[in-house]
């Protein structure tokens, strides 16, 4: 009974223990949903959207100071030594002599409101425009952020999917090696061949071996990266279903009317250069606002007077004020100077740009060319290589090829395979660059995720 007992509890607690772990999840994941998982999770883009976020709260603030301004305000005052005030002697029958009277109580409390508002200040309407333009540089930055984000998105995506091809390629290199190594171990078996021979293929096998090892650890490491930069749980299990060779970019042979991003931020600069340029020279131009306050004043010579109301009186005033600089010292003249030069900086920084742009834009789309030209080779010598090795082995098998030669077709044909996907890595790389370098790789981030909501839809 005591055994049946111990077998019940044993059994209960794994039967626990199945129900409380929780398992992987696995999650088939394609580039447009990377895309968009990227975009609505990665805490980088989030901190971007925060500033923006503030560059609204800055301009409303801005704005704010050219609303009227009220404020309440209360003052309490003991003197200790009541002011002297010089006052003419007629007033006390004692002519030609000035005399000195104290005027005032030992205590002076006022309370009241005062408000102001702007009428019309040139500096403060310049600053809206140029907290205006601020907040339109910030936008841009955000989505320039978006198109960083999915840029690097794209680009891991694509990379792990080429290890993935790479290690499907070691994984069939080792089981023709594999049988190689079988044929070679029947022929020094039989004295075919010679110890030395045999070693060679075990050599070659363990090579593959660890370079397939380094393989799965790149993978490994790409992603947890596209895990962290998704925002997907590192214990969850990734898989990508979209094949490098499914994964276009539209207009890379077009020229575009897009502008890229980073030209959008140039010209936003240089229109902030320029309004920066008019807040100084408003800075010359004058000022006008209206005032007014109503208080209450008591002037008692003890506090316990303080609430008797005949001690108390009333004021109340308004008035307008006019501000017309004359003189700073040549301040703003020097600030006008340098407005002008960051103009100058700004327009030469948009024609120095226009020209990389151009330059990267031929040498991108060379490099495609090149790269589409080298992938047609690289698939024809693959097929080939293949061919070769497919022959070379099996008349090893029967005897009528050397072991050199198996090595030598083996090798060709990795190296044709390897060659053939980077060649196709860069012909993707080179189309995703130009989409960046023409403006146009948001609309097709766009476009992605919009094809992904209507299929969730």
């Amino acid at each position: 009974m005591k055994k049946k007992k111990v077998k019940l509890i044993i059994l209960m607690l794994a039967l626990s223990a199945m129900l409380t772990a929780q398992p992987n999840q696995d999650s088939i994941l394609s580039l447009e949903e990377c895309i968009k998982l990227s975009l609505a999770n990665n805490l980088k883009l989030k901190q971007a959207e925060m500033e923006v976020k503030k560059s609204h709260l800055r301009l409303k603030e801005a704005r704010a100071s050219g609303l009227p301004q009220v404020s309440s305000f209360a003052t309490s005052e003991k003197y200790f030594d009541i002011p002297v005030t010089m006052v003419s002697g007629e007033i006390m029958n004692m002519p030609g002599i000035m005399v000195p009277i104290k005027l005032g109580t030992n205590y002076n409390v006022s309370a009241g409101l005062q408000a102001g508002q702007m009428i019309y200040d040139a500096s403060y309407f310049a600053s809206l425009k140029l907290f205006g333009k601020m907040n339109e540089i910030s936008s841009f930055n955000l989505e320039q952020s978006r198109e960083i984000l999915a840029y690097n998105v794209i680009q891991m995506y694509m990379f792990i999917q080429v290890i993935k091809k790479q290690i499907a390629l070691a994984d069939s290199n080792l089981v023709a090696l594999r049988k190689v190594h079988s044929y070679s171990l029947q022929h020094f078996t039989t004295g075919l061949i010679r110890k030395i021979d045999l070693d060679q293929v075990t050599v070659a096998i363990n090579n593959l071996e660890a370079e397939h090892d380094n393989m799965v650890l790149a993978l490994s490491e790409q992603l947890t990266m596209i895990k962290y930069i998704t925002g997907t749980d590192q214990d969850m299990i990734v898989e990508l279903s979209d094949d490098i060779e499914t994964i276009t970019f539209n207009g890379q042979d077009e020229e575009s009317t897009i502008y890229p991003i980073e030209m959008k931020i140039l010209e936003q600069q240089k229109n902030l250069a320029s309004l920066n340029n008019f807040l100084a020279k408003a800075s010359r131009k004058p000022s006008v606002s209206v005032y007014a306050a109503f208080n209450y004043q008591s002037q008692i010579e003890k506090l316990r007077d303080l609430d008797n109301n005949d001690y108390w009186f009333k004021a109340s005033y308004a008035g307008i004020r006019i501000t017309l600089p004359i003189f700073q010292g040549n301040r703003n003249t020097h600030a006008i100077n340098q407005r002008k030069i960051e103009l100058e900086q700004a327009e030469t920084g948009i024609s120095d740009f226009q020209n990389e742009l151009s330059a990267k834009l031929i040498n991108e789309r060379s490099k495609l060319t090149t790269n589409r030209n080298s992938v047609t080779k690289a698939e024809f010598n693959k097929e080939l290589a293949s061919n070769v090795f497919n022959v070379t082995n099996l008349q090893y098998g029967q005897g009528l090829k050397s072991l050199t030669d198996v090595l030598t077709a083996q090798s060709e044909l990795n190296t044709a395979n390897m060659s053939w996907l980077s060649s196709l890595l860069q012909v993707k790389l080179s189309e995703l660059e130009i989409s960046k370098l023409n403006g146009t790789i948001n609309l097709i981030i766009d476009k992605k995720i919009n094809l992904v909501e209507q299929d969730l839809n």
